[in-house]
């Protein structure tokens, strides 16, 4: 780990004045965008952070407690992050500021913008959902300057600090449903993270993974509509599917039923997640939850553990948690 800078040592490693870097850190003064950029690309590498983060590691009262998640839902609600802010929001101190910060993997605004939070000392916690690059730096970063961190979602890169769940048992289950079903023949959704939820699919089910049928999905009710058109035009005979998530799930039944594809009688369909949704469209969605709330609960735990350490420079190293997908059978089975 890099050895802690202060301002002044900063400043003349980069050849510009202290009341430059100070600018670099915050939201208003007279810099450019691209200085902007040089300093802060510099104090990753040199490891040097704004001073107050240490102090605010051992306050509730100061700073704030930041959810960095990466957008991958385009043009309608990402009802999975929004259920896992709940589980956050509702177990945080309330004198905590609590800020939810989207970042897109594409734009390097957005992501240094992210950075320059944990940077400059805003956040004197961050929880950040697995899955992407842009995550893996965020949290690379905070471990760096020694902010509380905790991570949602398996990431080998981090033994510790960690919220895991297993999305390959959670699929396994789902092809064990269908097998005990009756189904002849099976198709994979994709959608985000798909590799462990196709091995374990496979899996449950009692095929080889070469054998799965996999349709091309997304992240939203409009690609489950492409999926079923997709399904209806190349595999007529596929008579139960586990889609990514339930989103494509939702939107695969409501066009399934539209064009007289009977569900479950014709296909059993089973998603993935659980969110609040599932339980109320028609028929009911079968789904592999991931007790989304309890996610962000469990984050919220670690991350106090971290915050409650004895030695307020360096946050404590905390041992993952883990939560348990469960089969929730509804209607579309």
């Amino acid at each position: 780990m890099a050895k802690r800078m202060d301002i002044k040592t900063f400043a003349k490693e980069l050849g510009v004045s202290t009341a430059t870097v100070s600018r670099a850190f915050g939201s208003a003064g007279r810099i450019s965008e691209k200085t902007r950029e040089k300093i802060l690309k510099a104090a990753d590498e040199l490891g040097y952070y704004a001073n107050y983060n240490a102090s605010n590691l051992g306050s509730k009262k100061s700073g704030s407690i930041c959810f960095f998640y990466p957008e991958i839902y385009t043009e309608e609600p990402d009802y999975f992050v929004s259920e896992v802010i709940l589980g956050i929001n509702r177990n945080l101190d309330h004198r905590q500021v609590f800020k939810v910060t989207p970042f897109d993997e594409n734009d390097n605004r957005i992501l240094n913008s992210c950075k320059q939070q944990i940077l400059d000392g805003r956040v004197s916690g961050a929880i950040i959902l697995s899955g992407t690059k842009g995550a893996n730096i965020l949290a690379s970063l905070a471990e760096k300057v020694k902010i509380p961190y905790v991570i949602i979602g398996r990431n080998p890169k981090f033994t510790t600090n960690t919220v895991d769940y297993d999305n390959e048992h959670g699929a396994f289950l789902a092809g064990k449903l269908l097998k005990r079903l009756g189904r002849k023949k099976v198709a994979y959704i994709s959608g985000h993270l798909d590799k462990l939820k196709k091995r374990g699919f496979a899996k449950g089910f009692g095929i080889e993974m070469s054998e799965l049928i996999t349709v091309r999905g997304g992240a939203g009710f409009r690609y489950g509509i492409q999926a079923m058109e997709t399904l209806r035009k190349k595999y007529p005979d596929v008579d139960g599917v586990l889609c990514a998530n339930d989103n494509l799930a939702i939107g695969l039944i409501n066009h399934a039923q539209k064009i007289g594809v009977s569900i479950p009688k014709d296909l059993s369909v089973v998603g993935f997640d659980d969110i609040a949704f599932s339980k109320f469209c028609n028929p009911s969605l079968s789904t592999i939850s991931l007790n989304l709330k309890e996610l962000g609960s469990a984050a919220v735990r670690l991350l106090e553990k971290q915050m409650s350490g004895r030695d307020k420079s360096t946050p404590a190293k905390c041992e993952n948690e883990f939560i348990q997908c469960e089969l929730i059978i509804r209607e579309s089975t």
